[in-house]
């Protein structure tokens, strides 16, 4: 799931990753984005490992259709847990990426390791490969990416902005390449509090389907309500397609079971933006990250060396700690330019794709870069 909390094992535990040597290549565009004329999209597509699964992908959005050569500004986005760097929602009110690139900014979204893993395998099939990719796996992927946006723009550093988990691998890159970093945009996830566990045997792939909602059926919610969110709801019991969802997320346990994961309850969230970007996660997680903690003792101690800036918003619905986990997290840097925005009764997508999200998190969240930018 998102929730960050269980990660263990010292990175410098593990042997070093294994990467193709040829790098990220063309892999489509410029493709100019429905509905936000002016602006563009490039893939670039890597190699990393040796089995089918093993790529990733990053999804450049900018204005085009030829970029700036040397923007001012440049962000990595790094996306939470089963999620990836598609464009999920073109309506820059609703996407972070699009609205940052409709601002001017150099946006490059990343597609992890699981994105390219087909909905229709089964765990089994895939459980040797999972066992594999580590949080040092996704490191690694993130720098090689890191180095290649870098090159590409001719910046000298990146500001580099995470969701949820993206936050974790957010904080973990700028510990391990304080020099590329120019400032983090941590939007509602910290750095891992619990101590390492031993890795089950019999749990190495996280399904993101369940024994009620499985995936099958929770594919069709969405698409029920992206079709028509007025029209009959898979529960019966439902007024509408919508307000299916809208319990769904609202009722969630695994974030609390209080609008948690979402708020359309309050108003801070709409049934067909939410079902626009849950239909676009990817099915499976690789288990072995929730029992890794990468934060070693050495590993902290570089972050507060870092003196990196943060910008850091919190929601406040999964769990009353929830956003002094999001603050202690953003002074790990050491920095004394600290900003944060902790949103009362907002739940966890809220901060992403949210009602309000465009004023109380995009534009501060731009504001910021300019103030930064070098």
């Amino acid at each position: 799931m998102l929730l960050l909390i269980a990660l263990a094992v010292c990175l410098a535990a593990h042997p070093a990753v294994a990467r193709d040597d040829n790098g990220f290549q063309p892999a489509g565009g410029p493709v100019e984005l429905t509905g936000v004329p002016g602006i563009y999209e490039w893939r670039f597509l890597d190699k990393v490992g040796t089995t089918f699964y093993d790529k990733i992908e990053l999804v450049h959005i900018a204005r085009g259709p030829r970029p700036a050569q040397h923007p001012s500004i440049a962000v990595l986005y790094l996306p939470g847990t089963n999620m990836n760097g598609e464009v999920a929602v073109n309506d820059p009110r609703f996407s972070f990426p699009v609205y940052l690139a409709t601002h001017g900014v150099d946006v490059w979204a990343l597609d992890y390791r699981t994105h390219f893993v087909p909905s229709s395998v089964t765990p089994i099939a895939i459980r040797e490969v999972f066992k594999g990719w580590t949080n040092e796996a996704f490191a690694s992927d993130i720098a090689a990416a890191a180095g290649f946006i870098l090159n590409e723009t001719g910046s000298q550093k990146i500001f580099v902005a995470g969701f949820s988990r993206g936050v974790m691998f957010a904080y973990l890159f700028a510990a391990m390449h304080p020099d590329q970093v120019a400032g983090i945009i941590a939007l509602d996830g910290f750095i891992p509090r619990r101590p390492s566990q031993p890795v089950p045997e019999d749990h190495t792939v996280d399904d993101l389907s369940g024994k009620n909602l499985t995936w099958e059926k929770r594919q069709f919610l969405m698409q029920s309500v992206i079709a028509n969110p007025n029209g009959p709801a898979p529960i019966p019991k439902y007024k509408s397609a919508a307000e299916n969802l809208e319990h769904v997320v609202y009722d969630s346990k695994d974030f609390g079971g209080k609008g948690g994961l979402a708020n359309p309850f309050g108003g801070y969230s709409s049934p067909t933006v939410l079902a626009r970007v849950l239909i676009a996660y990817d099915r499976y997680w690789p288990a072995v990250q929730n029992y890794e903690n990468p934060f070693t003792p050495e590993i902290r101690a570089k972050l507060k060396q870092s003196g990196i800036p943060v910008i850091a918003f919190s929601s406040t619905n999964i769990t009353p700690d929830w956003p002094v986990w999001v603050v202690g997290s953003a002074h790990a840097t050491g920095s004394d330019d600290v900003t944060l925005r902790v949103l009362k009764n907002w739940g966890h997508l809220d901060i992403l794709c949210g009602t309000q999200a465009e004023s109380q998190v995009y534009a501060p969240a731009l504001a910021w870069l300019r103030r930064h930018q070098k």
